[in-house]
């Protein structure tokens, strides 16, 4: 049904690491058939991932190097990575895929019938396009001619996309430019790779509603960004509930973080089963 897609720099692996375990406690009953973690850095760095950190998934972990897409990459890593992203899961002849930051860690089991409604629509509901991805949205508006207002959600990750879908994406994005889907998404600068796929979706489709519910049924996502530290004891308490599905903690946020305020991160973890936490 849904495999997962994982973007990491060196600097993530001890966060990839608890959330490879997160995965083998939370994401058993999925359908998964490969886990591709996409190396956004020098091919040398998968020496130092180990498949056996994803438990009893260890035989599907797949770890690829950029240099497998056969594309230059820019300097920018936010931007390389938003196309990896893209290019990953259109490798995968699952059903679907489901793409996350190395940050990104489960912290309760995945539910497999809270995934998909009964008209086949991926549950996981929709946002406003905040102001800051304006001109993301314009882009796409221009490309596909169409008048884009909510992007499907989470609005960030754990994304699900449709696998044939991105395949039908690239194709049609590639003979509208005339350029190699890779270059063209890099060269945009701000174009981002969630609100390409939702334009893409209305386009396709006419409406989001066919491929997706209004409703997120998965559970809650609660990210602390670098600039949010100051809201820490409300996400922190967020992260506690019995309905958040995953947590994550943006690097830059990590360092402005108490030392006591990281091991309440660490705590949390450690409490849903991620014995990796302790070496954050």
């Amino acid at each position: 049904m849904i495999d997962i897609v994982t973007v990491v720099f060196e600097q993530e692996i001890p966060v990839l690491r608890a959330q490879a375990q997160s995965i083998a406690l939370n994401c058993q009953r999925i359908g998964i058939r490969n886990i591709y973690v996409v190396l956004n850095d020098v091919e040398a760095i998968a020496a130092q991932i180990d498949p056996a950190w994803w438990g009893p998934l260890a035989n599907s972990v797949l770890v690829i190097p950029r240099t497998a897409f056969s594309t230059p990459f820019v300097t920018d890593g936010w931007v390389s990575q938003q196309v990896l992203k893209l290019l990953a899961a259109s490798v995968s002849y699952n059903t679907y895929s489901m793409i996350l930051d190395a940050k990104t860690i489960f912290v309760r089991e995945l539910d497999p019938d809270r995934i998909v409604d009964s008209a086949g629509r991926i549950q996981t509901g929709r946002c406003p396009i905040w102001t800051v991805f304006e001109p993301s949205k314009q882009i796409v508006n221009k490309l596909f001619d169409i008048d884009l207002q909510q992007q499907i959600g989470p609005g960030g990750v754990p994304f699900i996309v449709h696998n044939d879908t991105v395949r039908m994406m690239i194709a049609e994005v590639t003979m509208r430019t005339k350029t190699s889907f890779p270059i063209w998404f890099q060269q945009q600068g701000m174009v981002t790779e969630f609100i390409l796929y939702s334009g893409f979706v209305q386009f396709l489709c006419g409406n989001l509603n066919v491929l997706y519910d209004a409703h997120n049924s998965l559970g809650g996502v609660i990210n602390v960004s670098h600039d949010e530290t100051d809201a820490w004891p409300i996400k922190i308490n967020q992260m506690r509930k019995g309905e958040t599905l995953t947590v994550s903690v943006h690097r830059g946020a990590w360092a402005k973080l108490t030392a006591e305020q990281q091991q309440q991160y660490r705590d949390l973890l450690s409490q849903r089963g991620i014995e990796a936490a302790a070496h954050l």
